[in-house]
Formats: structure tokens, sequence, C-alpha cells
């Protein structure tokens, strides 16, 4: 190729006249940039195409995830109890709700006015001469409990205060529906509490949201007596999951092979407010 190129720019130093400069352009029109008389590719490897321009890249944050529901929490209860009764390791499956937000509404008042001879945890009673509603709800205090201390074992706390979640065989968080069967023959129930929400106060924790024995109470202005009939109200706890020192958000108790473990979820309490059940109104609320 070079001996070929040599010889024709010989021929055109030969011509004479205005036609040299117009073949020696043709030459060099047919000669690639390196001389080899091809045409140089693209830097796209196409030839006239331009190489396109990169998408920028969409960052899409992760969905923040729900809080825990009363379901959820029931679900975790289970596994926890089921490896205790077992004599197993508590499960890792608990782990992942370590950090997580949690929502619980306790239904309360759902057989009406309070009775004096039979105190509730949380309850309703109204004034007829001052025309007043008042609820009240009382957090449990196991901070000397023998059976609150194995739990926390290797937890440093100076005050345990929480709430036991009534009927822990259903999800709803609503008052029970009314049942007309009667069975004669149905052993009567007797079954204790066994699954509850616990806060562990260390010695140097604020102790702002410890209640010290003190119920959460609000009073309400009735006009009309008649309107107080069969209402119902939900104590609505919101807060976070905490850890136990091995890392599991639950742990629990049983003291015969024949009982139900008792269970607790370590939390941090948020928010606490009293609903009316019959529109999820937040009639008053304490936060941390």
């Amino acid at each position: 190729m070079l001996a070929s190129l040599t010889m024709l720019l010989s021929s055109v130093a030969r011509l004479t006249g205005p036609f040299a400069g117009i073949g020696l352009a043709l030459l060099m029109i047919g000669c690639g940039p390196d001389g080899s008389g091809e045409p140089r590719a693209s830097p796209t490897g196409e030839e006239g195409e331009q190489t396109p321009a990169t998408a920028p890249v969409q960052i899409t944050e992760a969905p923040s995830l729900a809080p825990v529901s009363r379901g959820d929490l029931l679900t975790a209860f289970a596994r926890a109890a089921d490896a205790t009764a077992a004599g197993l390791a508590l499960p890792d499956a608990n782990k992942p709700l370590v950090g997580r937000t949690f929502s619980l509404k306790l239904p309360f008042g759902c057989s009406g006015e309070a009775k004096a001879e039979r105190p509730e945890w949380a309850s309703w009673t109204f004034d007829r001469n001052r025309q007043a509603l008042r609820l009240t709800a009382t957090p449990e205090r196991w901070t000397d409990a023998d059976w609150v201390k194995t739990i926390a074992e290797g937890m440093a706390y100076e005050i345990v205060e929480g709430f036991w979640i009534n009927r822990p065989w259903t999800s709803s968080e609503n008052c029970p529906a009314g049942n007309s069967a009667s069975f004669a023959d149905l052993p009567v129930s007797n079954e204790r509490q066994a699954v509850g929400i616990a806060q562990f106060f260390a010695p140097d924790a604020p102790r702002t949201f410890q209640r010290g024995g003190r119920p959460y109470s609000h009073t309400i202005r009735v006009s009309d007596p008649g309107e107080i009939e069969g209402r119902t109200y939900q104590l609505a706890v919101n807060g976070r999951v905490k850890a136990f020192p091995d890392g599991q958000p639950i742990r629990c108790v049983q003291d015969s092979a024949d009982r139900r473990p008792v269970c607790l979820i370590a939390v941090e309490l948020a928010r606490v407010s009293f609903e009316d059940a019959r529109d999820g109104s937040t009639l008053i609320e304490w936060r941390n």
C-alpha cells in the first residue's frame, strides 16, 4: 500500500498546469486519515451515529414499614410461647420486630358501666348528679413480680409498667360480639392473662412517662344520660418495640407444663390516648 501511494505522488508531481492541484486534492480525499484509503469508523462503531446519553439513575426510597399490628404481635407471642413450652431457643423470626413501631387498641367498657364490686383495669362510670362520664385506665405495675424478674434477667431496670392484651385468641380490637349460644357442659374457663406489653424503665430514665400507679383518666360532660347507653371505648397505645439483652423482643416464663406460658414484649411508649370506639375519634392523649 505504501509503494502504491509513493508512485501516485510521483505521478502527481510530474503534472503541470492547473490540473495538478485538482489531482492532488482528489487523491487526498480518497485516502483515510490513517493513509489506508478506508474511512475510519465513528466511535459508536456505526457510521453517522452519536453515542446516546446515559439516562439519569432514578433513586427510589424503600417504602416505610407499617406499624406492627395486634395480629402481628399475637403471631410473635405465639412463636415465643411455643418455643418456651417446647424447651427450645426463642425464635430468630421475632428479632426483626425490634425497632419497629407498633399500634395497639385495647377495648374496654364492653359490658357497660363499671361495677364497684368488680374493678377492672379500664372502665367508665357515670355521675348522674354532675352528668359526667369518667374514663379510667390503670397500667399494671410488675416491678416486684418474681416472674417478671425472670423474664428481665440481664436487664438493668428500676420500674416495670404495662398492659395485658385481653382475649389473645383474636386479632379484633373491638369489643366482643354477643354470643347467644349456651352450653352447660362446657368447662368454665379460668384462663389467666398470658400476653402483655411492658416498659422497663432504666434507673436513669426520665420519669415523665411513668404512671406510678396513677390511672389515665378523662371526664366527658354528657347532656343527655340516654346517650351513654351502649358506649364503648379504646385505650390506644403507640410506641416502638425494644429488645431484651439477648436481642429478642419477647420473653416468656412457664410455671407448669399444663399451663400456657406468660409472655411480655419490651416496648417504649410514645403515645397513649382514649378513643371513642364508635368512630375512632381521639378524646384525649398523652405523649412521651
